[in-house]
């Protein structure tokens, strides 16, 4: 005789409350996983974003050199170097503060001598100094260069700490322009074959 099986009221309920257990836990856990997708993708939008800022900046900001000046001393050397700079087409602002600039000097097609330059207000053997000859949007920041503006980079090559940096008649000078993000600008600058006390030379 088969014995048959009957699953009473009480039985249901329980088997019930189990599956919505089961069901809730299932809704909390796909929750916590959108959450934890959500935030990831965030944070990846956000890595995106500040990558490709990057990127844009060190393609886009740059310096270009408009002319070059120099003055002699009384001993027919050129003994200052004064650049005419602005912004590169598209390029943001650029604080002249956080520009380094790299200067070699070579003779004879052998570098004798080179000195890398931070920013100071007042040039010496170790800083270049800036002025404005033109400013479009005046800000606080006296070396803040912007969109149109026009400024003046003055190098001292006064011997000091034992260089001398001088330029004498066809002798050779490298100087590198690097901003804190963006494209360094490279030129050289050549003494002419005469020179004579106080002048003032264009070289480019």
């Amino acid at each position: 005789m088969k014995k048959s099986w009957k699953i009473r009221k009480d039985e249901e309920g329980e088997m019930g409350v189990g599956t919505l257990l089961i069901f809730i836990a299932m809704i909390l856990v796909a929750a916590v996983a959108a959450s934890v997708l959500v935030t990831t993708a965030y944070k990846l939008q956000q890595q995106a974003e500040a990558t490709g800022d990057e990127a844009l900046a060190d393609v886009a900001t740059g310096v270009k050199v408009l002319a070059v000046w120099a003055t002699t001393d009384g001993n027919a050397t050129i003994d200052s170097i004064y650049l005419k700079v602005g912004l590169t087409a598209g390029s943001p602002g650029i604080n002249l503060e956080n520009v380094i600039i790299e200067v070699t000097q070579t003779i004879g097609g052998t570098v004798s001598d080179e000195k890398t330059l931070d920013y100071a207000a007042t040039a010496d053997s170790d800083s270049f100094s800036v002025s404005k000859l033109r400013d479009m949007a005046p800000t606080t920041t006296a070396a803040m260069m912007t969109g149109g503006d026009i400024f003046q980079i003055f190098i001292d090559l006064n011997e000091t700490d034992g260089m001398n940096m001088h330029l004498d008649v066809q002798e050779q000078l490298e100087i590198l322009i690097m901003p804190k993000h963006g494209i360094p600008t490279y030129l050289t600058v050549t003494a002419p074959p005469t020179l004579s006390a106080d002048d003032v030379l264009l070289l480019k």
